[in-house]
């Protein structure tokens, strides 16, 4: 095996991980309202923890509910309380053996359609853009800026 086919196996390792890490949050139903965001970060630190040895992320670890969805990734705004009728993010970087995943996910709580719309739009608008990049191998960062946008 390359040195690059062995690196791009040990990325998707840590991608398939991240989606593991993912999938479990859901099937322990941990996104509930009456969670703080705090609290929530803190249950899929340690769930993390528990399923992979993870301690180490490479960028902070992000969940934000309701108007904090809005606020810039440097911002660190005040921790809120999910409510029944939610939307919400994790950012995640978590850090397997020595190979980043960088793994995001939406969710609702509730049934509000704009807001599951919303969620569905970010899936589709992800894909998209990562079909252009694997369908376009000269593709600058700013083409790919340009594209998404």
């Amino acid at each position: 095996m390359t040195p690059r086919s062995e690196r791009q196996r040990a990325l998707r390792d840590a991608e398939t991980k991240a989606e593991a890490l993912f999938a479990e949050v859901e099937a322990r139903e941990l996104i509930q309202p009456g969670k703080t965001e705090k609290q929530l970060n803190t249950e899929m630190y340690e769930l993390a923890l528990e399923m992979f040895g993870i301690r180490k992320y490479w960028h902070k670890r992000i969940v934000r509910a309701g108007e904090n969805t809005l606020s810039p990734y440097r911002e660190n705004p005040p921790n809120l309380l999910l409510q029944e009728d939610e939307i919400l993010f994790f950012d995640f970087g978590p850090v397997f053996e020595e190979w980043e995943a960088d793994f995001g996910r939406t969710y609702v709580l509730g049934s509000d359609p704009e807001k599951l719309r919303i969620r569905d739009s970010i899936e589709q608008a992800w894909s998209n853009g990562a079909e252009y990049f694997r369908t376009h191998p000269k593709l600058s960062g700013a083409d790919l800026f340009r594209y998404v946008s």
